[in-house]
């Protein structure tokens, strides 16, 4: 439906206070932060909605002369209006943004902890973390060595910490029956996500329980996945699934902080405490330091500030404040700031590819071969 402009010239057009517009290299989008939407427009109308926002729509209007560009400017304002993006008011100040603001009373807010040929104390660590008040972790098993005895067991120490929720990354045991797997999910609350790698085909569990006419009904799903993972090489892709739907929580602290490792620890399956199980410098080994010394060694917090605006190309894309970024595996590995190196899509063009066979990464891509901190890029790309 079309904006009878004529009712609005005393009025100013207002942009809702929680749709907040991200200027690309092509294209911009509108975040809206309580429907979780992006909403696209070409970027030569991010100057046209700046102008709107200026003064009363009278003045605005009456001030072009060129009725192409008065009919670009009715156009643009019927588009906000029909994907409920705007209002009209006589006073603005009632309507002030939200506050450009992020924090967390954790020092840390979320972990990794990768296991392998090493089972880690897991008591320990989760005491340790619990003071730093974590309240996130991912557990990623790469062999069989994490049994469901021993995840019933890190589960248990657990409880009774700061930790709310654990996601785990399992190696898939065909000796273990699919109601086992099941029931793992349903008797262990704080489990919130368990994915099954290296599996003979992709599928689905659902455990489905309680009582679907009350309110403690339950369905959680169990992704069954053929990609094989060995190691932590395998993270770091980029791609349309697994960007950010846009929050108030989620919005401002990729723009502030690095997505990825802004109050993060981890801990790899040698036992090195790091930023990330990908990155090289570690802080100390988890049999002899604790995790609050290493998040108060030199440089361990210093990677938590690199923000996309900072990243070249990142700086320019238009989904970069709901996308979290990689500084593990990047175009340019001397160069802290460079694009991430397992992304594939192009701001420029507004076009996703395998970024595998971009040539432009090859270079790259041997650098991390050879570093072996890297897998073949087809097992990273399931």
């Amino acid at each position: 439906m079309n904006v009878d402009l004529a009712q609005h010239r005393e009025n100013y057009l207002h942009l809702n206070a929680d749709c907040i517009p991200v200027r690309g290299a092509v294209r911009s989008v509108i975040c809206d932060l309580t429907r979780s939407e992006l909403i696209f427009f070409p970027d030569e109308y991010y100057e046209l909605l700046e102008y709107l926002l200026t003064d009363k729509l009278g003045l605005l209007t009456d001030a072009i002369e060129q009725e192409e560009e008065k009919k670009m400017l009715f156009d643009f304002i019927d588009f906000l209006n029909e994907n409920e993006l705007i209002c009209f008011v006589k006073d603005r100040t009632l309507f002030p943004p939200i506050k450009e603001a992020w924090d967390t009373h954790a020092i840390i807010q979320n972990a990794i902890i990768d296991v392998d040929t090493v089972l880690h104390d897991f008591s320990k660590i989760f005491n340790e973390l619990d003071k730093l008040e974590c309240r996130f972790v991912q557990i990623r098993s790469f062999s069989h060595l994490l049994n469901l005895e021993e995840v019933d067991n890190l589960l248990a120490a657990a409880q009774h910490t700061s930790i709310e929720s654990v996601e785990l990354l399992l190696k898939y045991d065909p000796v273990v029956a699919d109601p086992t797997y099941i029931k793992l999910i349903e008797d262990q609350p704080i489990l919130s996500n368990l994915t099954l790698h290296s599996a003979m085909k992709e599928r689905e569990l659902v455990a489905d329980y309680g009582n679907k006419e009350s309110d403690d009904y339950t369905k959680k799903y169990i992704r069954v996945v053929s990609q094989f993972i060995s190691s932590q090489s395998h993270c770091g892709n980029i791609s349309i699934k697994t960007l950010n739907a846009p929050s108030v929580e989620n919005f401002f602290e990729i723009k502030m902080y690095n997505g990825c490792l802004n109050r993060k620890i981890s801990v790899d399956a040698g036992g090195e405490i790091k930023n990330c199980p990908s990155m090289l410098e570690s802080y100390g080994n988890i049999q002899t330091t604790d995790l609050s010394k290493a998040v108060n060694s030199a440089g361990f917090k210093d990677k938590w500030n690199i923000k996309k605006d900072q990243v070249e190309i990142c700086r320019d894309c238009e989904f970069r404040y709901v996308c979290s970024d990689c500084r593990a595996y990047v175009e340019e590995p001397g160069n802290i700031y460079s694009k991430p190196l397992k992304c594939g899509y192009n701001p420029y063009t507004c076009e996703w590819e395998d970024w595998s066979e971009n040539p432009l990464k090859q270079k790259a891509i041997a650098y991390y071969q050879t570093r072996q901190n890297i897998e073949e890029p087809e097992m990273m790309n399931a």
